[in-house]
């Protein structure tokens, strides 16, 4: 009773969860990107926007 070879399973193996790996790794990056990330900077660029402008009107008058 002869056991069957597995060397194609084990690579085939690793590629799988590589592949997943790197899948999931990027579609977690981006979801963090949009919409972690972005509306953070949003809100302070915003809030900058704003002490700016407020500068500006008070140097005018």
């Amino acid at each position: 009773m002869a056991i069957a070879p597995i060397t194609g399973t084990l690579r085939r193996k690793i590629f799988t969860d590589i592949t997943i790996g790197f899948g999931c790794g990027f579609v977690l990056a981006t979801a963090y990107w949009y919409l972690e990330h972005k509306p953070i900077v949003a809100k302070r660029e915003a809030y900058y926007a704003k002490l700016k402008a407020q500068k500006e009107a008070e140097d005018a008058i």
